[in-house]
């Protein structure tokens, strides 16, 4: 297994049993509140004896369907969150590389000469004017340095004609786009 693949799996690892918790305590979370709905209902049977046994009924199923209604969209918001938790990993994990300024230099392969680079203000110690003049001296673009910005990594190329966001968050946007179905699978078994 690589190093890449050790990486992906135990990030897989980690996201499953977070998972697996999380629908836990969401199984726990929901059977509490249907049995607080059946406590409700039966409280109320007690209280009306004399109304319809329909009425009841539908009372019951209403507060039954609310409440799991709730425990699926306490699921769901637990799901969204690990994937984003996951992803938000995955950004860090990108960044540790070794050849993480390397990446830097290939989405640099998109600018212009005269066009403005801004970096992540999470890459100050990395990557700064310095570090651009000697990448446009290498590269024979002349690139002006645009400061920092509040984004997790990546650049951001401003021109004259466009501007191209190549931010991580918004690489891994489309990564993420296209992948959910497959991680939600492998995480949640969805």
């Amino acid at each position: 297994m690589t190093g890449k693949e050790a990486i992906i799996e135990k990030i897989l690892s980690d996201a499953r049993s977070i998972a697996n918790s999380t629908v836990e305590e969401a199984g726990l979370y929901g059977k509490r509140i249907i049995a607080d709905a059946e406590l409700d209902a039966q409280s109320y049977r007690e209280k009306n004896v004399a109304e319809s046994y329909v009425e009841r009924e539908e009372i019951i199923r209403r507060k039954i369907t609310s409440a799991n209604l709730e425990v699926k969209k306490n699921i769901l918001a637990k799901k969204q969150e690990l994937m984003s938790s996951a992803f938000a990993e995955a950004i860090k994990l990108i960044k540790s590389d070794k050849n993480y300024s390397d990446m830097i230099k290939s989405m640099l392969t998109y600018a212009e000469s005269g066009d403005s680079i801004r970096f992540s203000s999470d890459d100050k110690e990395i990557l700064d004017e310095r570090w651009l003049d000697a990448y446009s001296s290498a590269s024979g673009k002349k690139l002006v340095f645009g400061g920092y910005g509040d984004f997790s990594g990546g650049v951001i190329i401003s021109g004259v004609g466009s501007d191209k966001n190549l931010s991580l968050e918004v690489e891994l946007k489309s990564v993420r786009e296209k992948y959910e179905p497959e991680l939600a699978d492998i995480l949640f078994g969805e």
